[in-house]
């Protein structure tokens, strides 16, 4: 996989998911120092991948303008472990989930989630010592009983010395929660830690270097590239010569699962697993009215009604869309591909869980 190349960056573009802003305009800021800590359990905080003066910061992003302004210093984590290890691997941006002292199965998934993503693939097709040190990191931090390596059916890749677990190619089997089915029988079992194959990468790149995550893997245009986290998306389109028009859409991440980009100045983030561009989408989603023709129910690998859980969502009853299993939703995008009415059902759902969680987290500050 290439070299990011961010001399030709002239800003980054970083945006906040639940993220607290640490800096302000005009302020100077060297490569890799910290912009935002994650309110988040299990979710990292961002770093600038160039040097420069902070231009804009509001509720959802903060831009950097590059000027000369050096590099943070490595830190040495060599001497860290346990939870204090921990602690300093989310600091440094890395995305894991918790602790919980009781880590039975620990699954790296080494399968692309959509159809056209190929990052995990290429990063399984030449293994390299920062996945084997993002490995070792990760065993010792959840010291599991099992350690496996979900690949495709017939797969010849390996990881250092993991058994592997053959999962198939249909979609959506690669999501997280169905390999956590394939290998222990259950979809969300509470002792099981699944991990993405380039978080593991992220996990060994913070190891090796001593430096935040300052770049993540994408795929564009058929190939996976290393890209400087906060690249603007038009600005990546354009190196594989693709150019938006009018009504085209910047889809980061699968066409299925992924999100559109607000513009093209809109930067890359870690969970960016790829830049697409869809022409002229024809039809668009609309906020229609169920017309209950039942698809989306007969399609849910996760067996909920999709109609009843995104039409509260779409009215603000959100007691009720948890009521009817919103959040044993994972997402898979399936329910909205198939809707005849053409309603944005994913995003009716990420919308019921996002004000569930700020629910949860108002009660959480009153007591």
């Amino acid at each position: 996989m290439n070299t990011p190349d961010i001399t030709t960056m002239e800003q980054a573009e970083l945006t906040l998911m639940r993220h607290c802003p640490l800096v302000t305009c005009g302020q100077t800021v060297k490569r890799g120092e910290r912009l935002a800590t994650s309110s988040t359990q299990g979710v990292g905080d961002i770093h600038t991948p160039i040097a420069g003066t902070v231009s804009h910061v509001d509720t959802f992003r903060i831009r950097i303008s590059a000027q000369d302004g050096g590099e943070v210093e490595p830190s040495v984590l060599s001497d860290l472990s346990g939870e204090a290890l921990y602690r300093k691997l989310l600091e440094f941006g890395a995305d894991l989930s918790p602790l919980n002292g009781c880590t039975e199965n620990l699954i790296i998934n080494g399968i692309d989630a959509e159809p056209g993503i190929l990052i995990r693939e290429t990063l399984l097709a030449s293994p390299d010592e920062t996945l084997e040190c993002g490995l070792e990191t990760v065993r010792a931090l959840y010291t599991p009983r099992l350690l496996v390596l979900a690949t495709l059916k017939g797969s010849s890749h390996t990881l250092g010395d993991l058994p592997t677990v053959g999962i198939s190619a249909q979609y959506p089997a690669g999501l997280d929660p169905l390999v956590a089915l394939a290998v222990t029988g259950q979809e969300a079992p509470a002792d099981t830690v699944v991990i993405g194959l380039e978080k593991l990468y992220h996990v060994g790149r913070i190891m090796k270097t001593g430096l935040p995550i300052m770049e993540t893997p994408v795929s564009v245009d058929g190939e996976s590239r290393m890209v400087p986290l906060g690249k603007a998306v038009g600005s990546i389109l354009e190196q594989v010569g693709t150019t938006p028009s009018d009504r085209d859409r910047i889809i980061l991440g699968g066409i299925l699962r992924g999100r559109a980009a607000a513009s093209v100045t809109q930067g890359v983030d870690r969970d960016t697993s790829a830049v697409a561009l869809v022409k002229n989408p024809a039809p668009v989603t609309m906020d229609t009215a169920c017309v209950g023709c039942g698809e989306c129910v007969r399609r849910c690998p996760a067996r909920l009604d999709p109609a009843m859980i995104t039409s509260f969502a779409e009215f603000g009853m959100f007691d009720k869309a948890e009521a009817e299993g919103v959040k044993a939703c994972f997402e898979c995008g399936l329910c909205g591909f198939f809707c005849l009415a053409h309603r944005p059902m994913l995003q009716y759902i990420r919308f019921a869980k996002n004000e569930l969680a700020l629910a949860k987290a108002r009660i959480g500050e009153e007591l």
